[in-house]
């Protein structure tokens, strides 16, 4: 049986508590997906609050964070958001990887989890926002266009079924048609 890493069990919680939501999302259940011991998880854990804050961290850093980090070397902000949407496109098939619903949910029922959200929430509206300015010069403007793209995001995954790959492309297409920004140089 080969060693887990501390980023095993987190890749192994975000898709545990996509599958099951919090209340699934156990050190018993986490062992028996990983196929380990306990002893397995306190040598990477402190207990289960630990656990729950590096999931937390993991979940703001992979979804967020390492997000924006790709898109640094773009030069335009145009190229910017579309960069972003083809990832969010790419990566939304993978919902269990990235439990953004059961986040959200379990965010309703703990404070912590809740804090987590808005910080994450305001991390990404911040950074469409401040492209969606660079691009129209109006602040006012930005962040209509920076929350009109997340409530796309958010609503798709919350839809029955959600909409990802195709459909989901579709709407992000009609966006950036509407806003004049699927080439390069067009301004709004």
């Amino acid at each position: 049986m080969a060693r887990k890493t501390k980023g095993d069990w987190l890749v192994a919680g975000a898709q545990l508590l996509g599958q099951t939501g919090p209340q699934g999302l156990t050190i018993e259940a986490l062992c028996q997906q990983l196929n380990v011991t306990k002893g397995s998880f306190y040598h990477h854990f402190a207990g289960y609050e630990d656990f729950e804050a590096s999931l937390l961290n993991f979940y703001e850093q992979e979804g967020t964070l390492q997000i924006i980090d790709q898109l640094a070397d773009i030069p335009t902000p145009q190229g910017k958001l579309r960069g972003l949407i083809d990832i969010i496109v790419a990566t939304s098939t993978q919902f269990i990887a990235y439990p953004e619903i059961a986040i959200r949910a379990w965010a309703l029922q703990d404070e912590k989890v809740r804090e987590v959200q808005k910080r994450v929430d305001q991390r990404r509206l911040s950074y469409v926002q401040a492209l969606c300015q660079e691009i129209t010069g109006d602040v006012r403007q930005a962040q209509i266009m920076s929350q009109m793209l997340y409530a796309i995001l958010i609503g798709s995954e919350q839809m029955q079924p959600p909409l990802h790959g195709a459909a989901l492309r579709t709407l992000f297409d009609e966006y950036l048609r509407l806003y004049e920004l699927n080439e390069e140089d067009n301004h709004v």
